[in-house]
């Protein structure tokens, strides 16, 4: 298994996926969310090649 270092092609996409996995939060973890979300990454030979975020809410 090779070592978990980031690579550098990565860089930009790991801070989109902080900034995307912020955004999620901010929407879900507040009073009167009930559903489900969810962070898809598509990777390709170590490198980030697609972003994916879904939220599902519940109407209740």
């Amino acid at each position: 298994m090779r070592s978990a270092i980031p690579r550098p092609t990565n860089s930009e996409k790991m801070e989109q996926i902080r900034a995307a996995m912020a955004e999620i939060l901010a929407g879900v973890l507040k009073e009167g969310f009930h559903g489900t979300a969810a962070l898809e990454l598509t990777v390709q030979d170590g490198t980030i090649q697609h972003i994916r975020r879904k939220v599902e809410q519940l109407e209740r």
